[in-house]
């Protein structure tokens, strides 16, 4: 009776270690699987960064080359700036070059 007792006591731990090895097989496979899905994940992570680095870069670039673009556009609105200041004061002293014309014709005539 003692032995059946104990090989029924060893049949239960054996059965009981069993399933905890069988447990911590699949607790390992789904490390596992967890591992690979974040290593994929983190590696479409540091893709991504650097496509966007790469177009930070790019648009940096850009950003150069147009600078000179742009200074221009500023050199060109205060020429154009001071072309309309110049045109309004010579329509100004044409206007009072009239009116002392006027006066000299009105004078001549009294």
């Amino acid at each position: 009776a003692m032995t059946s007792a104990g090989e029924v006591m060893l049949e239960k731990v054996m059965k009981q270690m069993k399933g905890d090895m069988l447990a911590a097989s699949e607790e390992y496979n789904m490390l596992d699987k967890m591992h690979s899905t974040t290593e994929a994940k983190l590696k479409e992570l540091t893709s991504t960064a650097s496509n966007i680095n790469e177009n930070i870069q790019n648009l940096e670039k850009k950003k150069a080359d147009l600078n000179p673009l742009l200074d221009q556009i500023t050199d060109l609105e205060t020429s154009v700036d001071e072309l309309l200041n110049t045109a309004q004061l010579l329509d100004d002293y044409s206007k009072r070059i009239e009116s002392k014309y006027k006066e000299i014709i009105i004078s001549r005539r009294s």
